[in-house]
């Protein structure tokens, strides 16, 4: 289906491609929820202040929770900047307290596994694919995001040699923002481990140049890793990103032994995710608020 101006808008703002997804899902949600009420605006210009509180009151009652809500309003926002309607955008008529979705909690929507947990979900996803299980073993060792996992085939070779010399890895393909990062292992020899495992994957013929999961295309490997997720019982609170939860409350306990100051621990592990120094306090919330379940 064609896109209207209004779906088309976050096309022409910045930000990582993960950003741009998100955002145009959110205006082009916004425009089908008007269009089903009669609202068949052309683009932004039209859009009022009433549009939007309808829509947070439609979206609440079908279950949408308050950090969901937030997360839109910010990008409807932000494409009302860029089309010059700075009054609406700054309005307290769109602010999250008058809508009703303010103070939302900010803390982790999953839950690390147990190693148990997890070696239980390694030895199901080894039964299905490889590539697959081997990119379950860079999230655990080396918290990776999926994509990043997913993308890493040609950089397997560098984080061995890296990993076998006590280093660091770089971590280029399929960050957010395109920003690569270092990224220290909790234990060098099982992530060496995973990093060998992945390659003898490749070699065997599981994944190809550009993706560790067998596809022709980038988001068709996505795909088929979510479908993997699936099958061994990684969805909900327990999603794939809980090894990068595992990953992380274990590298925080690093640093806390090796800096011995809690704000420089967080600031590190932030780093290691690749969010940056200044985002302890978010990491302290949604990586380290949920301990590891039974």
């Amino acid at each position: 289906m064609k896109l209207t101006k209004i779906e088309k808008i976050s096309t022409k703002m910045g930000g990582s491609t993960l950003t741009k997804v998100a955002r145009n899902h959110s205006i082009k949600h916004l425009s089908e929820f008007l269009r089903s009420n009669g609202r068949n605006m052309r683009d932004l210009s039209e859009l009022k202040a009433r549009d939007v509180r309808l829509y947070v009151i439609e979206q609440q009652q079908a279950g949408a929770s308050k950090r969901t809500l937030q997360n839109r309003l910010s990008h409807v926002r932000t494409a009302l900047r860029e089309v010059g309607r700075h009054q609406l955008a700054n309005s307290p008529h769109l602010s999250c307290k008058t809508l009703g979705i303010d103070q939302a909690s900010r803390n982790g929507t999953h839950q690390a596994l147990s190693q148990a947990q997890y070696e239980k979900a390694l030895e199901l996803a080894q039964r299905q694919d490889q590539g697959f299980a081997a990119c379950l073993a860079l999230q655990r060792t080396l918290g990776l995001r999926a994509r990043e996992a997913v993308q890493c085939s040609a950089s397997l070779k560098g984080w061995e040699r890296a990993l076998e010399r006590g280093q660091p890895i770089r971590v280029l393909h399929g960050t957010k923002g395109g920003r690569p990062r270092d990224v220290g292992a909790v234990d060098q020899d099982m992530a060496l481990k995973a990093v060998k495992t992945a390659l003898e994957a490749l070699k065997i013929g599981h994944g190809t140049n550009e993706c560790l999961v067998q596809s022709k295309t980038l988001q068709g490997a996505m795909r088929a890793f979510g479908r993997h997720c699936e099958a061994v019982g990684l969805v909900g609170e327990h999603a794939s990103h809980s090894l990068r939860c595992m990953y992380a409350q274990e590298r925080f306990a690093q640093h806390l032994q090796n800096l011995g100051d809690r704000r420089e621990a967080l600031a590190a592990t932030s780093q290691d995710l690749g969010h940056g120094d200044g985002r302890g306090t978010y990491v302290a919330q949604v990586y380290l608020a949920r301990p590891a379940s039974s």
